[in-house]
């Protein structure tokens, strides 16, 4: 029989600080997880409380599980400190925006710099840490625990084991159908139990990193291309978190594209991207490839299109403002603008997206041969939409002036995000601008794509990241703008025929490589032409009896 002194003395075993540990986390920490069962409805023949009470034990012996393999001798107390804190934050972003957290969610953590962090240091955030991570990791710290004897410890960890097996049979065996239809039916949910989500993502990203590295791949080592007339420069917009969705050139009722609506040669059409954060769809955007087998390390260890059109003789500038080039501007003239000393434009911590502008009209008042400029933008990352553009862009009002969601409606949301859009079609249209002021001695064009979109509410989602086959479509369309200027102009960008969307059906990230290549006429064994979604374009008799493309104002 149980009494005071024995149930004293099981306490003080670490098998039950972890049992403890599981039982907080799995009641405080995993509330995004048990909003996903709420609203599944997935009793099946079971009394709603039974299918509850069963998941309630299988989801504690799992984490119990996990934490007994892993909160062992000496490291029991660190394990769950860490984990904790991990949970806490995990738990967080679970319930607040609907984040799942796997190796991709996790690596943008790691790559995320100073700026982006600090928007997410909210009071609730912190509070979050504090009350559910920081305070019981501190009463870990503190805990009592018994000597004992390594057999002993054996034998204590291996019934401990035991129960927690005996935690995820029972409630399998009593509600298998129920449990297996819930789990095909919401498979987000293994990427919404805390801290098994981190755990998991964090095992694959030390196992990556203890591979050996893959051998430096060259791409294109023939790349090569023939000089025009004038200096051809191009443009590369890799956009941040806009979605096709809220582009007026899309159809979207508001109108957030009045600058590049009045713009003659400017074409659009949506695609699918690569993945649904930066860390993925960066290098899978300009390294060939395309989604297929796409595996991070190893596009970061070959050459990518900066290398290909630096190889065949272009002056190549990565211009960034703030987001980082994930190595791909590494061998590359690569310049980092958001903390820049123009008044107009710029912060002590931020600025805003015309400085890049500003930085490309100086590299076109220095032009003297092919040129290719990427610039990456803030754009429209989030939560603090509300820093992304200035004043004079608060056009639709009210707009959320907080990064923590919970202080705004989904409409002040959404009408901040918009802000960031009309912003964007206004950074774009002057970078258009700059470059069809120089057309009388350079060749100009320009190509804009985001990396990916955002969810701002639907389905309870907010941001990015969500693994890419559990992504809603919001997160994963997205648009592409091109404008072609000078002789480029009188050519493909003149004409209706050269749409994109007349071109290849089913456009996405992974034409971008070969569209470019085509776009900078390098030639190359790395290009395919079935791949350019402007190579059938490039016909001088269907030009020359094609209707010229007006201007997209009505």
């Amino acid at each position: 029989m149980l009494n005071y002194q024995t149930i004293q003395r099981i306490l003080k075993k670490p098998e039950a600080l972890v049992f403890l540990f599981s039982l907080w986390v799995a009641l405080t920490c995993n509330l995004g997880y048990w909003t996903i069962v709420a609203s599944s409805n997935a009793t099946g023949n079971l009394p709603g409380v039974a299918f509850l009470a069963n998941l309630a034990l299988l989801t504690l012996g799992l984490i119990s599980l996990v934490m007994l393999l892993l909160a062992v001798g000496i490291f029991t107390r660190i394990v769950l400190m860490l984990a904790l804190v991990v949970s806490a934050a995990a738990g967080y972003f679970t319930h607040r925006f609907g984040t799942l957290i796997d190796t991709d969610m996790l690596v943008n953590v790691f790559e995320t710099d100073p700026a982006e962090a600090s928007d997410l240091l909210t009071l609730p955030f912190v509070a979050t840490i504090v009350l559910l991570g920081v305070l019981p990791a501190i009463a870990v710290w503190k805990y009592p625990f018994a000597q004992r004897r390594l057999p002993v410890a054996i034998r204590d960890r291996s019934v401990a084991l035991l129960l927690a097996v005996c935690l995820i049979a029972g409630p399998l065996y009593v509600a298998q159908k129920e449990i297996m239809s819930f789990g095909r039916n919401h498979r987000e949910v293994r990427h919404a139990i805390a801290p098994i989500n981190a755990i998991s993502a964090g095992f694959v990203l030390v196992r990556d990193a203890l591979e050996t590295p893959p051998v430096y791949r060259q791409i294109g080592l023939d790349a090569a291309h023939v000089d025009g007339d004038l200096p051809r420069v191009h443009v590369l917009f890799v956009g941040e978190t806009a979605r096709a969705q809220n582009f007026s050139l899309d159809g979207y009722p508001r109108n957030t594209n009045p600058e590049l609506q009045a713009i003659a040669n400017v074409l659009y059409t949506r695609a699918s991207s690569c993945g649904t954060a930066t860390a993925t769809s960066l290098p899978c955007m300009l390294t060939e490839g395309g989604r297929d087998g796409f595996d991070r390390v190893v596009r970061q260890k070959q050459d990518n299109l900066l290398d290909i059109a630096a190889r065949a003789g272009y002056a190549v500038y990565w211009i960034d403002n703030g987001n980082g080039c994930k190595t791909l501007c590494d061998r590359v003239d690569s310049r980092d603008l958001h903390l820049a000393d123009v008044d107009s434009l710029c912060s002590e911590t931020a600025c805003f997206d015309e400085i890049l502008v500003h930085e490309l009209k100086s590299l076109l008042a220095n032009v003297s041969g092919d040129t290719l400029i990427v610039m990456h933008p803030l754009g429209s990352h989030g939560p603090a939409y509300f820093r992304r553009y200035p004043e004079e862009y608060r056009r639709f009002m009210p707009d959320c002036r907080s990064q923590n969601f919970g202080d705004c409606s989904k409409e002040e949301i959404v009408n901040s995000y918009d802000n960031t859009i009309l912003y964007t079609d206004h950074v774009i249209a002057a970078a258009i601008d700059a470059l069809a002021a120089e057309s009388d001695r350079i060749n100009p064009s320009l190509l804009y794509m985001s990396d990916h979109g955002e969810s701002l509410g639907e389905h309870n989602l907010f941001l990015h990241g969500m693994p890419y086959n559990l992504a809603p479509e919001t997160q994963k369309q997205v648009p592409m703008i091109s404008w072609f200027g000078g002789q480029a102009a009188r050519g493909i960008g003149a004409h209706s025929i050269c749409q994109p969307a007349n071109t290849q059906n089913g456009i996405s990230h992974d034409n971008l490589f070969h569209t470019e290549l085509g776009l900078l006429d390098i030639q190359t064994s790395a290009y395919k032409k079935d791949m350019d979604i402007f190579a059938g374009c490039l016909n001088a008799e269907q030009l020359a009896a094609a209707e010229p493309l007006r201007a997209n104002a009505t």
